[in-house]
Parts: structure tokens; sequence; C-alpha cells
């Protein structure tokens, strides 16, 4: 069943990988925070549970993604699964991911989060929300999860 479950992530993950947009050149501009309008520059986005919560009720674009590699042990519901280490192996392979689309990161730690943000934001994307607090943030906010 879990296989079935991380076969079908990666495949949802493949599918909003093929919906391909043009890429933009890559960006090094140092991440900040702000709130989430999409501006020219690359930015990382530092928001909350209640906001993310706010996304998923009124964004149809949103993808989330959850990089802890502990998927099976409780995620936001409809959350992508692509661990931290895997997602340099994504973006390497030239898949682009569609830039009509918006994306939340979040893991179980603070670092894993950084990193894949970061590793999105130079990988063609303009704005990469990051879910400070990540799952556990998620469940004291009384979010949604499934395992």
């Amino acid at each position: 069943m879990r296989m079935k479950r991380s076969i079908a992530a990666v495949l949802l993950f493949l599918l909003v990988v093929g919906v391909a947009g043009c890429s933009a050149p890559k960006d090094t501009t140092t991440p900040s925070t702000g709130d989430t309008t999409v501006d020219t520059n690359r930015t990382i986005v530092e928001v909350n549970a209640k906001k993310v919560e706010e996304l998923i009720q009124t964004d149809r674009d949103l993808v989330i993604i959850d990089v802890s590699g502990k998927w099976a042990d409780g995620h936001i519901v409809g959350a992508l699964d692509t661990p931290v280490d895997k997602l340099q192996e994504i973006i390497n392979g030239n898949f682009t991911l569609s830039a009509s689309k918006h994306y939340v990161v979040y893991s179980r730690d603070e670092e894993s989060s950084k990193k894949a943000a970061t590793m999105l934001l130079t990988s063609s994307f303009t704005v990469i929300n990051r879910l400070v607090g990540g799952y556990d943030a998620w469940v004291a906010n009384g979010g949604y999860v499934e395992k």
C-alpha cells in the first residue's frame, strides 16, 4: 500500500513536472522573507501554517511538497512526497515545473525545508513558500494530515 502511494505521488509529481513552462535564467539572489505577492525577484517566502491553510483554500495552482523523507509517518493532505535528497535528482533530470503553479515546501526540520526551497529557487523558480515550523507547526495549527 505504501509503495502504491509512493508511486502515485511520484507519478503525480512527474505529471506536474511534465506541464512544462519556459525556464527563466538561473539567479542566485539571496533568499528573503516577505509576503506571498509574486514579483520579478527570486524569493523564499516564509509562511506560517495559517497562511498555508489560506493558500490551500484559495489557490487552485498550489502544490505542496513534503521534503522530510517521512511522508508515511504523516503529511499534509495532498502533499507530494519528494525527499530533499531526491529533489536535486528531479531538478537535474531536466524537468521543468510549471511557472504557473505556486509551491510550498515543508519538512520536519527547518534545515531540510530551507535547503529544498533554496534548491528550487536556484532552479528557475521565482517564489517558493516555506512553511516555518514545518509539519509540527501544521499539526499544532489543526491542519489536516494523513498517513
